[in-house]
């Protein structure tokens, strides 16, 4: 009746899949210096601009800059596009259906709820997710002004 005691494979460091893991994502392969350089190179002047000019939400400008990064200047090109549409789609959303619902308080929570819930909709059944987290940004942040 003595059993002895089983060790699952590969469970005898609790860090060993994490360690594998960063391994494989921050493998070097051919052009990723020059998208790193891109991108932080994208962010840093975003920054800087923001923070001369003192610009309100300018975080999100970073943030965009690194959402709109790819590993092609073309792919960057067409993923802004993307990005702006999506933008424009969140903006004109928010602008003609706030005019409707911002004189009843009632409608206007109703709209709100809504509104979130449209976002969350979007950003778990688009493939792009950046330009799912875009939508998202824009009703967060266009919502409350």
């Amino acid at each position: 009746m003595a059993t002895t005691a089983q060790s699952a494979p590969g469970l005898s460091r609790p860090n060993a899949w994490f360690l594998s893991f960063l391994r494989e994502e921050l493998a070097p392969y051919p052009g990723r210096a020059g998208t790193v350089a891109r991108m932080v190179l994208a962010a840093t002047l975003v920054m800087i601009v923001c923070m001369t000019f003192r610009l309100s939400y300018m975080f999100l400008g970073a943030t965009f800059a690194l959402l709109i990064s790819r590993e092609s200047p073309r792919a960057t090109l067409q993923s802004g596009g993307t990005l702006l549409l999506v933008m424009t789609i969140g903006a004109a959303y928010l602008l003609i259906s706030t005019s409707f619902v911002i004189d009843v308080p009632t409608l206007h929570f109703l709209w709100v709820v809504c509104s979130f819930g449209l976002a969350f909709f979007v950003i778990s059944t688009m493939a792009n997710y950046g330009a799912a987290a875009v939508f998202g940004i824009m009703m967060a942040f266009g919502i409350p002004l």
